[in-house]
């Protein structure tokens, strides 16, 4: 081999590795110092503090509290079995997931242990000293009042993000974000000399103040869940409206879940029925059309309708009322919630001027009151009619509503005349507890009904219903006006109805001299055996809480010898 031959090879060697190395240098540079970083820091993600949620008056209804986690590198643990022994009698975990946890770990390097530990056994843990165990601090989102209000607040899943009601609804407000820490470590992972190279703060979450009164709602909780109970129903709905300003101030359904163990109920538990389930509403339905008929005077208030005692024939279809009756006005037909009389001007008014008057109230879409689920309802065209829509529709059936459009809707009754769009939440806080938004003010949608319709509604044909069920309906020293409803639960899978099936309705505001609040209450399919008709059923629900809710915000009672009685 010549001289020559090994100097051409050894200077084509030599450009050769002067070209890879350019080619590391140049090409190849930043992903190698990406790859050389990577194994030679560790980052750490620093959790950020999420938000709180307030009621109205500053209580704390959510909040989050700093937790360890335990973690494990498998990569460096030379002995799984018994690091999995160790821990598994500290952190009351099956020894066995644990070890496969170590062995099966989709990541070589890192794999949880355990998620939010306490502080004892984060003690106990790190006093054993066991080489390829850490900890991670986060943050334990916990709700102080436990089941109080758990259907608006919802629930977090374990990455920290809302899976229901505000905690969903506000997930981008509440939870802000995660700052994180690097290390420089050695070959087996080791920090080298304690120090952090860089520190990115997280940035906590801002918080909500919502319109709910945690007392309200507490009150609201108790005597729904009692008369639930009594009655062995299948469910119950409660809500408590100010008028005037359309804030919630509680909503309750029965049953309910502790947002703290929310994996330990059923999803239909966790459902926000009050928003999510439009019901058929009956009887509790028959103002909103009466306001309509005496609006556009298909109807006068002074007016005699002939009931028919108790019997009538509207081209072929047979209508009865509970109790025969002849002649009366408007008021009367509401206050003996007359099937025949409703039926009467409904056929006066039309198809097309009763839909008007049906969707004009907001039934047929979303009240926007900002939880998911919510549903629009069930409100057909007219096309979809049948012969028996006009009687029908007035009497609360062919159509589905929800808890929240009906009181919301009834409410205009009680502010003259005017839909406001509900409410949950007060104001909008930045992390520092600022304010960032306020929500004080009523949101007008539109004025529903003339003031002097709203009057008359308010002072004379539902304060008649009331009149008419004493002592079930009447706080003596709050004048109350309201609405009964007693309707037939819709077979979904015969049609029809349901044998025996009832959902018993109370919707009330007091007092109705000066109205502060408005109360409904449903109960679903009371055993009908003890009571189905609404007045009984769900009427002391809603005289109760309205006298509990009205004592607790110190309104002043309008009859002062009822107040004094025992």
């Amino acid at each position: 081999m010549s001289a020559r031959f090994v100097f051409v090879v050894a200077l084509l060697l030599f450009v050769g590795l002067a070209v890879r190395l350019a080619y590391i240098n140049t090409i190849m540079s930043e992903r190698l110092l990406d790859i050389a970083d990577s194994q030679q820091r560790s980052r750490m993600v620093i959790d950020a503090r999420r938000g709180t949620i307030l009621d109205v008056r500053g209580r704390l209804m959510a909040g989050s509290r700093p937790r360890y986690s335990v973690y494990a590198d498998p990569a460096i643990i030379e002995n799984p079995d018994e690091v999995a022994r160790q821990l598994g009698m500290v952190l009351e975990v099956d020894p066995g997931r644990l070890e496969n946890e170590m062995r099966s770990s989709s990541s070589p390097r890192f794999c949880w242990l355990k998620r939010l530990i306490d502080d004892a056994q984060a003690d106990a843990i790190r006093s054993m000293h066991i080489y390829g165990i850490g900890f991670i601090s986060e943050f334990e989102r916990y709700w102080p009042m436990d089941f109080t209000a758990a259907h608006v607040l919802g629930f977090v899943g374990s990455d920290g993000h809302g899976l229901g009601g505000m905690e969903m609804r506000h997930d981008a407000h509440l939870s802000g974000k995660p700052g994180y820490r690097t290390t420089l470590r050695d070959a087996r992972r080791r920090a080298i000399g304690g120090k952090v190279s860089r520190i990115v703060a997280p940035k906590d979450g801002s918080h909500l103040v919502l319109t709910i009164d945690s007392v309200i709602q507490h009150i609201v909780e108790k005597r729904l869940a009692e008369q639930v109970e009594h009655y062995d129903a299948e469910c119950g709905i409660a809500i408590v409206m100010d008028p005037k300003s359309g804030d919630i101030l509680a909503m309750s359904c029965v049953p309910t879940f502790d947002p703290n163990r929310y994996k330990d109920f059923s999803v239909a538990s966790r459902r926000n029925r009050a928003v999510t389930d439009p019901i058929e509403p009956g009887s509790v339905f028959k103002p909103f059309i009466a306001a309509a008929a005496l609006e556009q005077g298909f109807v006068g208030p002074r007016e005699l309708i002939d009931c028919q005692n108790g019997l009538y024939n509207f081209d072929g279809r047979l209508m009865r009322d509970t109790s025969p009756h002849g002649e009366m006005n408007i008021k009367d037909i509401i206050a003996y919630s007359s099937n025949i009389g409703m039926g009467i001007i409904g056929t006066r008014m039309g198809d097309e001027v009763l839909y008007d008057a049906v969707t004009r109230y907001g039934f047929g879409s979303r009240t926007q009151v900002g939880l998911a689920g919510e549903s629009s309802g069930i409100v057909y065209d007219t096309k979809r009619w049948s012969s028996y829509s006009k009687t029908s529709v007035p009497m609360g059936q062919e159509l589905a509503i929800t808890p929240i459009q009906l009181v919301t809707a009834f409410s205009s009754f009680f502010n003259g005349g005017f839909l406001l769009r509900p409410k949950l939440i007060r104001s909008r806080l930045r992390a520092d507890f600022t304010i960032e938004e306020s929500f004080v003010e009523p949101d007008i949608i539109c004025r529903v009904v003339p003031e002097d319709i709203a009057h008359y509604m308010l002072t004379q044909a539902l304060p008649a219903v009331v009149a008419r069920h004493r002592p079930e309906l009447d706080v003596a020293e709050y004048p109350t006006a309201g609405k009964t409803g007693t309707a037939q639960v819709p077979d979904p899978v015969k049609g029809g109805y349901e044998n025996n099936a009832y959902l018993s309705s109370f919707i009330a505001g007091a007092p109705y001299t000066d109205p502060q609040i408005v109360v409904l209450v449903m109960i679903r399919k009371p055993e009908s055996s003890r009571g189905y008709l609404g007045y009984a059923v769900a009427g002391p629900v809603v005289r109760d809480i309205t006298r509990s809710t009205l004592q607790y915000l110190q309104v002043p009672p309008v009859n002062t010898q009822a107040s004094a009685r025992p």
